[in-house]
């Protein structure tokens, strides 16, 4: 199964480096791990050779792709992995957390997570609302109750949603 854990934003030097935007809290980026993205319906392998971190991203260049014209072509490209790694208890795999109804502490119906986005400060939920209106919900122990199969519990504060 393919996990999705960033996006090439653009190039970075004539080198081959580029700069990838990460969806991941997992050490997936690291030198000698295989990623991929898809080019139509087949995967293009690339061998991560190096990683440093920046203010745009991380920099990242690959084994056979030493020229900034060998990869102008991966910009926008998703990136993938097939390794899922264990995860501890109170850690969640983005993509698990995507779709899940939102219920609040009394048990009332507030929407459905859209996107988890990662700031500096965390992460947050995005909700669309039963009243197609989005909000936002920062993913931590105060204002996230519960995690289940099905749904996630919010402490749901005036002026939250």
């Amino acid at each position: 199964m393919s996990y999705k854990i960033g996006f090439i934003k653009n190039t970075h030097g004539i080198k081959g480096a580029v700069v990838v935007g990460v969806r991941t809290d997992f050490e997936r980026f690291l030198p000698n791990k295989t990623i991929y993205f898809y080019e139509g319906n087949k995967k293009v392998y690339l061998k991560i050779k190096k990683v440093t971190e920046s203010k745009k991203g991380l920099l990242v260049s690959f084994f056979d792709y030493d020229d900034i014209n060998l990869v102008l072509k991966f910009k926008g490209k998703e990136l993938y992995t097939d390794e899922r790694p264990e995860l501890e208890e109170g850690e969640f795999h983005q993509e698990d957390i995507i779709d899940k109804e939102v219920y609040n502490q009394n048990g009332e119906y507030i929407g459905k997570v859209i996107n988890v986005m990662d700031v500096p400060q965390g992460h947050i939920i995005r909700i669309l609302t039963k009243e197609e209106k989005k909000a936002l919900v920062p993913f931590n122990e105060y204002f996230i109750i519960s995690v289940d199969e099905d749904k996630i519990v919010i402490n749901e504060i005036e002026g939250l949603i």
